[in-house]
């Protein structure tokens, strides 16, 4: 799987990422190009159902939302998310840890502190929901790392 980050990682890193302008297309879209090039059945806007926390009441429901990009080849499932921001969203991170997925990706643009506040927010969703350890990346293009979770 490390292969798989690595060249992930280049088409993200790759992009330029000063203007939010458009980012989310060309970098979806790179990665798209990046997998079905490698032989993977490839789903922009995959849909999937996951349980979120409401975070003013604390309330929890069933959400129906899109992951940015799915990838399946020979039983190995990849899934990836990509915020224009600083943060990966709330939700973003719920469905990277609900989805049947092998390896999830989540991307921010950031910003210097960026990846000590993902780490937090990530660990607050594992913490809130209990949900299951995954084979998760968190890729912070405006410093160009990649950080296993």
């Amino acid at each position: 799987m490390v292969g798989v980050i690595d060249k992930v990682s280049c088409v993200c890193f790759g992009i330029e990422v000063a203007s939010r302008q458009g980012l989310h297309k060309c970098l979806v879209g790179e990665l798209k190009k990046l997998f079905a090039d490698g032989g993977y059945r490839v789903y922009l806007e995959y849909p999937i159902c996951f349980e979120s926390k409401v975070r003013k009441s604390g309330e929890r429901i069933q959400r129906e939302g899109y992951l940015d990009l799915y990838a399946v080849k020979n039983g190995r499932k990849i899934a990836i998310e990509f915020d224009t921001g600083v943060h990966l969203k709330f939700k973003s991170i719920e469905k990277l840890f609900q989805v049947d997925a092998d390896l999830c990706i989540g991307i921010v643009r950031g910003n210097a502190n960026a990846f000590e506040d993902n780490i937090k927010r990530i660990e607050a969703v594992k913490k809130e929901s209990g949900l299951l350890k995954k084979n998760l990346w968190l890729l912070v293009l405006c410093d160009g790392t990649a950080h296993k979770v």
